[in-house]
């Protein structure tokens, strides 16, 4: 069943929440990748194709591409994406964040608790 962009989000901080702490900050990028393409495959109607990202309606994880540095935190990159920072930390922490207004949206505890 196709859902809207906005209840396909909601599904995915939901499943967020529901999923075990990750461990390191790799396992913790896994853990989005993994909920939120299984969310977008499951409710979107629209195929994997990371190329089309600007085009397709499809939400695509954090890439690569889009890490900042954090200024006086060497243990947690910031990726940007639209409308939303991801922030994850070198023990798992991930906090996602709208932006520009940085309003909090889910803070999940990673191997020793919140710290991103």
């Amino acid at each position: 069943m196709m859902q809207s962009k906005a209840e396909r989000f909601s599904i995915f901080i939901k499943r967020l929440e529901a999923a075990p702490v990750a461990i390191g900050a790799e396992e913790a990028l896994q853990l989005i990748s993994v909920t939120l393409n299984g969310v977008e495959d499951e409710y979107s109607g629209v195929p994997f194709s990371p190329d089309e990202y600007l085009n397709d309606g499809r939400m695509y994880p954090p890439q690569a591409d889009a890490a900042r540095k954090v200024a006086g935190r060497d243990d947690v990159v910031r990726y940007r994406s639209r409308g939303h920072n991801t922030w994850v930390s070198r023990t798992g922490c991930i906090r996602i964040t709208t932006a520009p207004a940085n309003h909090t949206i889910i803070e999940k505890a990673g191997s020793q608790g919140l710290d991103a």
